[in-house]
């Protein structure tokens, strides 16, 4: 949707990998059975702005001569507003397990940079109406992985050959397009700190090869640097560790590392479990195959204890834990979810922060970001299914536009 503040009008979409979209069918039926109907309970008539979720099987086939040009011409003729792409799983985010495979390849690998590459290429081509485009992308990799300096320095070179090509896109067409990397716990940004660190040990010591890359100055090519690559700050990935967006926002800000987009998202959370055996038994009702949900337990004595998933959290004595937060993107609609409460405050500050710094030419780009749907209705039937996801983030939306105090847009 497109909310309106003063004279301006801001996109404000949700990210499209709730829905499967290993296709260019796939991505049309997913217009056609949720975006559309959804629109129709939020703004009937009005235009629309779309986050979808494009990975590795989907731009393959939109690379084909002319596909792209027609799936953007079928985007204009029915008022599809596409601002932002979400490219951080490249593999099938729907399979049966993703866990840890959601972060192949890792930027260490050459594959991950040519397939943004090409995820830049198709979007260009698509022809959106906004000249500022963004594209989410994992920050780094998967730390158990491996996180070594060699593997760092191979991360680095990799985004630069990115910022290279986004440079020479927008030469050649006019087309800003930034490269988010999104901090997430366990991948090597998890918070602002480590951004910062990878920025000044690895980046800026590649910019002279940039430079080289792109035949211009030195100062030139920093500048390109800090245009193209920018940070996605997830309101739910930073309450898990138990953090303010905020805080990491203002700490980029100090470096002079930009944000180009925020992810609206709130996590569940329970205050003392080892008291509350209800709260217990529905936090760990989330426990399911497909994706990690990283938890962290802030301790009664202030530190905080990771655990890599959340089954791990059944064989934890609770008795010294004053609080658990899980990453597990729930719905924006409610403060509780169920006996739950959430980190929805969180959101809500780094929406009103993200409305308060909107600039044509700057952004952040807004999306909300709760692709758990699939999860959270698991068991019913599919129509019931389909109508409870287009029910929820029609819900969200709204809940976005009534937080943020601002009108739909004409």
């Amino acid at each position: 949707m497109f909310l309106a503040r003063g004279r301006k009008s801001l996109p404000l979409g949700y990210e499209m990998n709730a829905h499967p979209a290993s296709s260019v069918e796939d991505f049309h039926a997913a217009l056609r059975d949720f975006v559309f109907p959804v629109r129709e309970k939020v703004c009937p008539g009005k235009p629309f702005a779309i986050a979808p979720h494009i990975g590795a099987a989907l731009v393959k086939q939109l690379a084909q001569p002319g596909l792209a040009e027609r799936v953007g011409s079928y985007l204009r003729d029915y008022d599809l507003h596409l601002y932002t792409v979400n490219a951080f799983p490249l593999k099938d985010f729907h399979a049966r397990r993703v866990k840890e495979l959601v972060y192949q390849p890792s930027w260490a690998q050459g594959s991950r940079a040519q397939l943004t590459c090409k995820i830049a290429d198709v979007l260009v081509r698509m022809s959106p109406s906004s000249k500022l485009l963004t594209i989410s992308t994992l920050g780094g990799g998967y730390r158990p992985a491996g996180n070594s300096r060699k593997t760092l320095q191979k991360m680095a070179i990799n985004y630069l050959k990115v910022v290279a090509h986004l440079a020479r896109i927008e030469y050649d067409s006019g087309y800003r397009i930034l490269l988010n990397a999104e901090p997430e716990p366990d991948t090597t940004f998890e918070c602002a700190e480590d951004v910062i660190s990878f920025w000044q040990q690895y980046l800026q010591p590649g910019i002279d090869d940039l430079a080289g890359e792109l035949q211009c100055s030195k100062r030139k090519a920093e500048k390109l640097l800090r245009r193209h690559w920018t940070v996605n700050l997830d309101a739910c990935h930073s309450a898990v560790l138990f953090r303010s967006p905020l805080e990491d926002l203002n700490m980029l800000d100090a470096e002079g590392i930009q944000v180009g987009k925020f992810h609206v998202t709130s996590a569940p959370a329970l205050k003392n479990p080892g008291r509350s055996e209800e709260g217990l038994a529905e936090l760990l009702a989330h426990v399911e195959p497909r994706y990690l949900h990283q938890t962290a337990l802030q301790l009664k004595d202030g530190s905080i204890e990771r655990l890599e998933d959340l089954p791990l959290l059944r064989r934890r004595d609770l008795s010294d834990v004053r609080e658990v937060r899980t990453h597990f993107h729930v719905p924006l609609s409610r403060a509780r979810h169920g006996k739950l409460a959430t980190t929805r405050g969180d959101a809500l500050a780094l929406l009103e922060e993200g409305l308060r710094r909107q600039h044509p030419r700057k952004g952040p780009h807004l999306a909300i970001e709760t692709y758990t749907w699939p999860v959270l209705t698991k068991g019913l039937r599919k129509k019931e299914r389909q109508q409870k996801l287009i029910d929820g983030i029609a819900a969200e939306l709204r809940w976005a536009k009534k937080a943020s105090y601002l009108e739909f847009a004409e």
